[in-house]
């Protein structure tokens, strides 16, 4: 729950039980989306799921409302906000697409952001997403599965890795288990080169995002294991696992 405070007094605004939705092939995207950004993004699922896509495509990022959801103070939430903006200028993503039922993968290449509006005396911070993202963020209306996981939830991980590892367990939060394959994680993140050891990986990315994921009830007996080329014994993925659970109906 967040509370916001307006002049004298305190308006109670309830954040943590609104549920955010976002296509699988969204959250298997590659990416090399900043925390900030993916914040930013955040903050346009829940004007989606609270009153839909707007008519013009442009969504209003509030910073008041972005310092109350990610328990920060004014001047961080408004840097966070411009730097977002500013460097989603030339930002893709990268979608992988099954058509004709083969296996061989489309490749899909698109901007996220079409255009920027920004004064920081007066407050404006607006962004028009690419209208082809439409499909992937807006449930029901279109024919995609889902990841659904709170803002309650999302707005605790202080980092861009750990936000895609929130996730990515989300979409299989009723079996409890996620396996993915290094290489495809290393994609999807767009990790550096420098973390080609497993090791390296391990210390730097993996285990500080489940840390912090783990401070999330739903996600608080999370665990990972390695599987092993059986010829060379070189680490090829790694299986997590945590206690199922579902969402309630509420979105308050």
């Amino acid at each position: 729950m967040t509370t916001r405070r307006k002049g004298s007094g305190s308006v109670v605004v309830k954040t943590d039980n609104r549920v955010l939705m976002q296509a699988n092939a969204l959250t298997q995207a590659k990416n090399d989306l900043s925390r900030d950004q993916q914040r930013v993004l955040v903050m346009c699922l829940d004007n989606i799921a609270r009153s839909g896509w707007p008519k013009d495509g442009v969504f209003r990022i509030d910073h008041e409302e972005y310092m109350h959801v990610f328990n920060i103070g004014e001047q961080e939430a408004r840097e966070d906000i411009l730097r977002a903006m500013k460097n989603f200028r030339g930002k893709e993503l990268t979608l992988y697409e099954t058509w004709d039922q083969v296996d061989e993968p489309v490749v899909r290449d698109m901007v996220w952001v079409t255009s920027r509006w920004t004064s920081e005396k007066r407050g404006i911070y607006q962004i028009k997403l690419n209208s082809d993202l439409r499909e992937f963020m807006e449930p029901l209306a279109h024919d995609h599965q889902f990841t659904a996981y709170r803002l309650g939830q999302i707005s605790k991980t202080p980092s861009k890795y750990s936000m895609r590892l929130l996730q990515a367990l989300s979409q299989f939060r009723d079996t409890g288990m996620f396996a993915i394959r290094i290489d495809v994680l290393k994609e999807r993140w767009s990790l550096p080169d420098s973390y080609e050891k497993f090791s390296l990986l391990k210390s730097r990315v993996l285990e500080p995002s489940m840390r912090d994921v783990r401070k999330i009830p739903e996600f608080s007996t999370l665990t990972m294991e390695t599987r092993k080329e059986k010829t060379t014994g070189k680490i090829t993925s790694v299986l997590f696992q945590f206690t199922p659970f579902t969402h309630d109906k509420r979105n308050d």
